[in-house]
């Protein structure tokens, strides 16, 4: 082989190795420019709210949430099953208003449900009558603050 042919092919081959280097990230990435999906964003579906799921920060929520599992799981079986007289049951309701209202109005919430579970509740207006003769009262009907 000759000088300038051994020239060409060793200034080529870098060249060629770029080339096909760039060629392998952007052939796949091809499909996604100026697709719906990048011109749009994700669909509703996809978007998930802030707290699904994930990793909980708030140390104060945490230690809640973890005593209300913990009475759930070790004291609550110990008087027997469905003691509570509405439904969610009491400790669910309170892990229900902790969760998506925050320690603080959850407390708030906890000890105005605890004033009105008692014996003496009758369905009425603001308590719907079950099948099973419990009343329904979820936490969604007692926000103190709206979101």
């Amino acid at each position: 082989m000759d000088p300038i042919s051994r020239a060409i092919k060793w200034r080529a081959t870098p060249t060629v190795f770029f080339a096909w280097v760039a060629a392998c990230l952007l052939i796949p990435a091809a499909d996604t420019f100026g697709s719906d999906f990048t011109m749009k964003g994700p669909s509703e579906e996809v978007r998930v709210a802030e707290r699904a799921d994930g990793m909980e920060t708030s140390s104060v929520r945490v230690a809640f949430l973890g005593m209300i599992r913990l009475y759930q799981s070790f004291v609550s079986p110990v008087g027997g099953v469905d003691r509570c007289g509405f439904r969610p049951s009491c400790s669910r309701y309170g892990y229900q208003a902790i969760q998506e209202q925050g320690p603080l109005v959850g407390i708030m919430m906890i000890g105005d449900r605890q004033t009105r579970c008692n014996i003496f509740k009758e369905p009425g207006a603001d308590y719907t009558l079950l099948p099973n003769g419990k009343l329904y009262d979820p936490v969604s009907n007692n926000l103190l603050f709206e979101k």
